[in-house]
């Protein structure tokens, strides 16, 4: 049965996600205190005629809300189109050839890149007609074809490419999503104690503000004021996953990452292998602890790369048994 194989010529265009994060951080901002502003301005107790005048002021806010993101969007993105975007490069975007294949992935016009290189896929919600591939040397790229066309044909070549590799030279290539596991824990800790700053602040005050507002800050806004710093490590594991996969080499007992910033000689580092569950997360992560130099944590998802992965640290002698949450 031959490989499949695309050559065409579509819309390809370099995106860049990161100033999502600055828009994120400022609708939470704004929507967590409009949400507090609205807890303490209405009067829950009210009574007769003030219930409807309560009702019509939480549409209003409701209103203000929807307006209010949209502002707030559209004011960042002047902001960074007119002042922060001075002095950069335009980005890719062409209507030009693309060839998939055994040789890898080339765009003309803007290069070739090894399937290694070729870090991750991630689809647009409701849309069958653009995929975006991560690639180390050119980052995110969107090509305008269907994704039921183009992404067999990844898949195809991606996991030939990680069994071919494991056979030459001991050498094994995988791709991995690398956090930060201290990192991850100390927002789930610092959503914990926000949310009992904020229903402490409740109680003490829970004589002026009355019962009913008290029980709806406990159980609305608490848990609220939590699941929003939580949102943020959460978010970087699982919807904006893609951004942070890195490929990575193992050669004997040297692991490296393709991009040159991280490399260790496992013999000379502590590894454990971690499960790590809580409210709206769980997953299993390998932690790499040397003795000399930055760590790391990669996430373990699943598929043959990462089984592949586990078993030629087994079989070095590398990988212990699985150790508990921390």
């Amino acid at each position: 049965m031959s490989s499949p194989v695309f050559s065409r010529s579509i819309q390809v265009t370099q995106t860049d996600a990161s100033g999502i994060w600055p828009i994120l951080v400022l609708c939470t901002a704004y929507s967590a205190l409009l949400v507090a502003g609205a807890a303490w301005a209405i009067d829950l107790d009210a009574k007769g005629w003030h219930i409807a005048l309560d009702m019509l002021a939480l549409l209003a806010l409701v209103a203000l809300w929807l307006v209010g993101l949209v502002a707030v969007v559209r004011a960042w993105i002047w902001v960074e189109t007119h002042w922060l975007a001075k002095g950069r490069a335009r980005p890719f975007s062409e209507c030009t050839p693309v060839d998939i294949g055994e040789a890898g992935f080339s765009v003309q016009g803007l290069g070739h890149v090894d399937w290694i290189d070729v870090l991750a896929l991630e689809g647009i919600p409701d849309s069958d007609n653009y995929l975006i591939v991560h690639t180390r040397p050119f980052r995110k790229l969107m090509l305008a074809a269907p994704v039921d066309e183009l992404v067999p044909v990844f898949n195809h070549y991606l996991a030939q490419a990680c069994s071919a590799k494991a056979t030459r030279a001991g050498t094994l290539q995988s791709r991995a999503l690398v956090f930060c596991w201290r990192c991850f824990l100390a927002w789930i800790w610092a959503g914990y104690a926000l949310a009992g700053a904020g229903g402490i602040a409740l109680l003490l005050n829970a004589s002026n503000a009355g019962f009913v507002k008290t029980m709806v800050g406990l159980c609305v806004l608490m848990p609220l004021v939590a699941w929003l710093v939580w949102a943020v490590p959460i978010s970087r594991i699982s919807t904006f996953a893609p951004s942070r996969v890195r490929a990575f080499e193992l050669h004997g007992t040297r692991l490296r990452s393709t991009d040159d910033e991280w490399q260790s000689d496992l013999l000379q580092s502590r590894i454990s292998l971690r499960r790590a569950s809580g409210i709206g997360y769980e997953f299993s992560f390998l932690a790499i602890r040397p003795l000399s130099g930055k760590g790391l944590d990669l996430i373990l998802q699943g598929g043959a790369e990462q089984e592949a992965l586990l078993d030629a640290l087994s079989d070095r002698g590398l990988l212990p048994a699985m150790n508990p949450q921390d």
